[in-house]
């Protein structure tokens, strides 16, 4: 048996998913970065979570492959037994992610939910941009006031001294 790109394995069922490493991450219960290093192949995922990977992974050539890295770990970590008892516990590991992904209606809405995120990201970032411009904007036009402010008050002291008719007491008090 040819061994098997762990990390390859795992991205290509990310994206035939099209779940993002952040939203991988919340279905298997890992870090964003445990998902990262799995794909860039600096650690390998346990097996618990390949098996859940390979619970809402959806029949296709992403899955097979799944299937054998998941065997492959398997011979790895503790080989199973021949015979009925060792197929039971491999089906009893298995459905113990059962009931988290019974249907694809969850990754459905995991789906919609990334979607509905990346579409407010967009917006966020939108409006930071506005708001950055507008920012920049204000801060002219504060920068403008201050230099008038500036410029009237080196005005004043001729208005005042023209005023009081030419004649300006120093040292008044």
């Amino acid at each position: 048996m040819t061994t098997l790109s762990a990390p390859k394995v795992i991205r290509r069922v990310r994206q035939r998913l099209q779940l993002s490493q952040e939203a991988l991450s919340r279905v298997l219960s890992a870090t964003k970065g445990a998902i990262q290093h799995w794909e860039r192949g600096r650690n390998n995922p346990d097996l618990a979570r390949l098996l859940a990977l390979r619970e809402i992974c959806p029949p296709g050539p992403e899955r097979k492959e799944l299937d054998a890295l998941v065997k492959q770990t398997q011979a790895h970590v503790a080989p199973l037994p021949n015979g009925p008892a060792g197929k039971a516990g491999a089906e009893a590991k298995l459905s113990r992610y059962a009931h988290l992904y019974a249907d694809q209606g969850s990754l459905r809405l995991l789906r919609r939910e990334n979607t509905r995120l990346q579409r407010q990201v967009a917006r966020l970032e939108s409006t930071l941009k506005k708001k950055i411009e507008q920012l920049r904007i204000i801060d002219d036009l504060v920068k403008d006031l201050q230099r008038e402010i500036s410029e009237l008050r080196g005005k004043q002291p001729e208005k005042s001294a023209a005023a009081s008719g030419g004649t300006v007491s120093s040292g008044a008090g």
